[in-house]
């Protein structure tokens, strides 16, 4: 049997388990995984790459993206001595990145071709939007002069305009204001990221913002701090009660194409790892991700990012100008919401996730209570039942009741058992909260 015929067969089988994994998956971390979606991706991947013309086909569009990269190279195809089952391409000289000894053999910079495994990285998904699924050292390899150079363009995937959008807010987002940035700007940006997020697809629409926009605050800062070679602040102590809620009502979810973007992640850092032991592909992206930024606001050169800087800060700019115009209907708008409030006709929605937890303890209790009331009450009717047959009935129904009784006791130990590890220590202000 030829290779299509072995994988109409795996992937019926594979197709099934997906489907058992939709409906039993318990999604404990939050993240609400759709496992048909990734088989269905997967299996078009994998039958794309048995086709060799679609292979040259993919290979050319991945060398054009790469055109004014000089340190890339993709082998040309020859495509009139090319089949679907046949691909005939230029044979270049190369080696495993992995292979160290050649590399310092060769005089290459180990730190350099770390920086350009991340930097190519970084371009496919964000910049171009069309990355190489299987980047391992047997296809990201090196020549002579240094150049990367890349084989078997059989699987490959494109973002969708959606995610690629978001992922761009995102990495924006996440990187701006570089390591140092203070509370108020990284408060902003960390809306921005949230947009991002949810544009891709990643958070689920009508999910609570501000828990969210918490949580995102959070890890922004912790990136931040280990840019600079800081420790992070404990997760749980800080937003264990924001991260719980998110967590239990799954608002997060798991596009399949990130499957195969963190499948080619994991390969590259690898390789970098291997190349150069400081590497740190968070670091690295963020000198990427500010040029790609610059490029994006349209800066020609450092001199008229500058004027834009200086522009900013002296409020010459179309932004700051419509700000002062609008500055009066801002101040009316704040003095009618004073008014509203003075007159009782202001309502505020306010939202507390620790009342939220106690009622829904409280709920649990009441309901095994009931329960065991329920169960006390079928047993005395038992014993006090002078018919065989209503005695009988009352121990059955005690029987119930009992079980049930025992489950919901089993539900409140687990929400106590949750609630012990999402337990918020610290707030805002640092401060402990009081007894």
């Amino acid at each position: 049997a030829g290779l299509k015929e072995l994988f109409d067969v795996d992937l019926k089988n594979l197709k099934k388990l997906a489907e058992l994994l939709d409906k039993f998956d318990p999604k404990t971390d939050g993240a609400d995984r759709d496992w048909v979606s990734i088989y269905e991706e997967s299996e078009r991947l994998l039958y794309l790459e048995i086709d060799y013309l679609n292979e040259a086909d993919n290979a050319e569009r991945f060398a054009r993206d790469f055109a004014d990269v000089r340190y890339v190279r993709v082998p040309e195809f020859y495509r009139e001595v090319s089949t679907p089952r046949v691909l005939t391409m230029e044979f270049v000289d190369s080696f495993k990145l992995t292979d160290i000894a050649q590399v310092e053999e060769k005089g290459l910079d180990k730190e350099l071709l770390a920086k350009r495994t991340a930097d190519a990285f970084l371009r496919q998904i964000i910049e171009t939007g069309y990355f190489h699924c299987d980047p391992h050292p047997g296809n990201l390899c090196v020549n002579d002069s240094g150049q990367l150079v890349y084989y078997d363009f059989g699987m490959m995937d494109e973002l969708k305009p959606n995610v690629r959008s978001g992922f761009r807010k995102f990495c924006t987002a996440l990187f701006a204001g570089g390591p140092t940035v203070n509370d108020a700007e990284l408060a902003k940006n960390a809306k921005v990221l949230v947009d991002g997020v949810e544009e891709a697809g990643v958070l689920a629409r009508g999910a609570d913002r501000l828990a969210v926009e918490k949580l995102a605050r959070y890890f922004m800062r912790t990136f931040k701090d280990k840019q600079l070679g800081k420790e992070g602040k404990n997760v749980k102590e800080t937003v264990g009660t924001d991260l719980q809620t998110l967590t239990e009502n799954n608002v997060f979810r798991f596009p399949s194409t990130f499957t195969f973007i963190f499948r080619s992640f994991a390969s590259v850092d690898g390789i970098g790892k291997g190349l150069d032991p400081t590497y740190d592909i968070g670091k690295l992206a963020q000198p990427f991700v500010e040029k790609f930024t610059d490029a994006q606001k349209g800066y020609t050169s450092p001199v008229a990012k500058s004027f834009d800087i200086f522009r900013k800060a002296t409020g010459l700019n179309t932004k700051d100008v419509e700000t002062a115009v609008t500055s009066p209907r801002k101040i009316q708008y704040i003095e009618e919401t004073l008014r509203a409030m003075e007159s009782g006709s202001l309502k505020i929605r306010v939202r507390s996730l620790e009342n939220e937890k106690a009622l829904e303890r409280m709920a649990l209790t009441q309901d095994r209570t009931e329960k065991v009331l329920l169960a006390s009450i079928l047993l005395n009717v038992a014993g006090a039942a002078s018919r065989p047959i209503v005695s009988a009935a009352g121990l059955v129904g005690f029987a119930a009741m009992a079980f049930q009784a025992f489950v919901a006791n089993g539900k409140v130990k687990k929400f106590d058992k949750t609630q012990a590890k999402f337990v918020q220590t610290k707030f805002v202000d640092g401060t402990a909260p009081k007894d």
